[in-house]
């Protein structure tokens, strides 16, 4: 077996070379082939939740946000015609008065370790600024007392 270090990023990553004789070349490079599986389907997701395991690895549930559409929707009618103003709205989740009830459906788990926790949140932060797409980041108004 040979042992080949790679640098990536803050990483030096051990790459093991299965033959029991040592390369008569130097490696010249490393080929990384990507393999997808066929039941891998893009997945949309608008938020995450979740922390720190007690291992030292980050649990992160992305989830999909929304509101459920109404179970029923009842208009008047008048002179024959559909009275669309005022419309008896009947909820599914049977909110309280005052209440918005949003649902988060849990699309993807994912556990990463904490070794590659920041190579994996600079890579996401890289692809948005190569992106050209801007995002800002609203300061909470301040209270006048």
């Amino acid at each position: 077996m040979h042992k080949l270090y790679i640098p990536i990023k803050d990483y030096r990553i051990q790459v093991t070379l299965m033959s029991e004789e040592t390369p008569s070349v130097a490696v010249q490079k490393v080929r990384f082939i990507y393999k997808q599986l066929e039941s891998a389907e893009p997945i949309y997701i608008n938020g995450v939740q979740g922390g720190m395991s007690g291992r030292g690895e980050l649990i992160a549930n992305f989830f999909f946000e929304y509101r459920d559409a109404p179970e029923e929707e009842i208009n008047h009618v008048k002179d024959d015609k559909i009275i669309f103003d005022k419309p008896l709205i009947i909820f599914r989740d049977n909110p309280e008065k005052g209440e918005i009830v949003v649902k988060r459906d849990i699309r993807v788990r994912l556990i990463i370790p904490a070794q590659q926790i920041s190579s994996i949140a600079n890579w996401m932060i890289d692809a948005l600024k190569a992106s050209s797409i801007t995002v800002e980041k609203k300061e909470p108004e301040k209270s006048e007392k």
